[in-house]
Order: C-alpha cells, then sequence, then structure tokens
C-alpha cells in the first residue's frame, strides 16, 4: 500500500509540471513509466489432465478478478517503444470439471517485453502492442488468511510462455503525465500444477491454455 501511495504521488507531482509544446514532448521524453490496474474477465480453460478427486472432462470454471502491471519503456523513434512489463492478476476458481473446493484461486504473475506503437499528436494519443514473456502461476485450494500471509490445503505452480495484445487511449494533461484506458488479451501456453495436498498424496490439473480479457486504468509519466 506504500508503494501504492508513492505512486499515486508521483503522478500528482507530474501534473503540476508545466505544460509546452507537443513536439518538444517527441524530441526529448524517452522513457516512460506506466502503471495499470482494473479487472479481469477470463475465459474458462479446458481440462488437459485432472488426477485425485477431478473426474474427467469439462472446464476449469474462474470468476473475474483483477489485475495489476508496471511497466517502464523507452522510445525508439517518436512512435515506437520497447517495454519491459511485470504485472499480476488473480482469479477466484469456482470449480474444476465437477469438484469444487472453497477458497481457491488462481495467480499468475506475467513477465513480458512488448513493442508499443502510438500516434503522439495532440493530447488524445491511441497505442497498441504486442508483447511475449512468460507466466509463473500459482493454483491453491482452501486459503486461509492470518495477518500478511496465508495458508492453504494444496498448492501447485508451473512456468510457462505467454503472449499479450493491447490497445489503449490515453489523454496527456501535459508532456509528462497522462491517463488513459487500455484493453489487454493474455494467452498462456499449456499450464499444469503438482498440487501439493495438506493430507499426503498429490494430484495434477492441467488446462489447454489460461486466456484472458483485461481492462485498465493506465497512469503513465514520461521521463
Amino acid at each position: 500500500m506504500k508503494t501504492v501511495t508513492n505512486l499515486i504521488l508521483v503522478f500528482a507531482a507530474c501534473l503540476t509540471w508545466p505544460a509546452s509544446g507537443q513536439e518538444s514532448y517527441v524530441q526529448s521524453e524517452k522513457w516512460h513509466f506506466r502503471l495499470d490496474m482494473g479487472g479481469t474477465i477470463p475465459q474458462n480453460p479446458s481440462l488437459s489432465r485432472i488426477d485425485g478427486p477431478v473426474t474427467a472432462g469439462g472446464e476449469m470454471e474462474l470468476s473475474a478478478g483483477f489485475q495489476f502491471d508496471m511497466a517502464v519503456g523507452y522510445r525508439i523513434r517518436p512512435w515506437i517503444a520497447l517495454e519491459a512489463e511485470l504485472g499480476l492478476t488473480a482469479n477466484e476458481v469456482e470449480s474444476v470439471g465437477n469438484w469444487s473446493y472453497p477458497d481457491s484461486s488462481l495467480s499468475q504473475l506475467l513477465m513480458m517485453v512488448n513493442v508499443v506503437v502510438e500516434y503522439p499528436r495532440g493530447r488524445l494519443v491511441p497505442f497498441a502492442g504486442i508483447g511475449a514473456g512468460g507466466v509463473f502461476s500459482a493454483l491453491s485450494f482452501g486459503n486461509d488468511y492470518y495477518y500478511y500471509w496465508s495458508e492453504s490445503d494444496g498448492s501447485g505452480s508451473d512456468f510457462v510462455p505467454a503472449a499479450q495484445a493491447f490497445a489503449g487511449l490515453r489523454y496527456d494533461f501535459n508532456e509528462r503525465c497522462g491517463i488513459g484506458l487500455i484493453y489487454r488479451f493474455l494467452a498462456t501456453a499449456e499450464q499444469e500444477w503438482d498440487v501439493d495436498w495438506w493430507t499426503g498424496p498429490d494430484f495434477r490439473v492441467g488446462v489447454d491454455s489460461v486466456r484472458m480479457h483485461s481492462i485498465c486504468l493506465a497512469f503513465t509519466a514520461k521521463f
């Protein structure tokens, strides 16, 4: 929470920066920092592997969740930039096939490299991009929260390649600061979790791909 508060203070400070000509921004502002916060709408992935209490067939049903991303980019041309992005998505797991377990969730840590194109003329700036990288995911069942940490009845993790595409519209208050909306579609490779269960025996859960749509509010600072 302290980190988010500091980022909001930095963004507020940017708003006080005197506005100048847009052409000056195009020529001088090479770096940018973007902070995204919003919600996700997942597509239920089809089960590809199931053991233990999960019966054959069906899907993993995921509920809508949230997304948080941070990206740092460098503008190599007035209209194109490269970004390094770190993000997090979290969704509740309603069921796995015809089996469900209370307080279950799927969390994904995104590590992406993006290419972003935009039309930097005027205050309204449309942009779009594609990215590739990897996703570290954690599937957990029965989360019990105690203060700052949680324990689960069973959990497993995986790391797989992933790709994304996104587009949005930003309003620049001045040459240093802007705010906008961004739509993102994320798709991963097949994921499989070896779930370590609290009673002893493990079981595996696999899906063909995790795909998510998200809409986020994006804060951008340029320097």
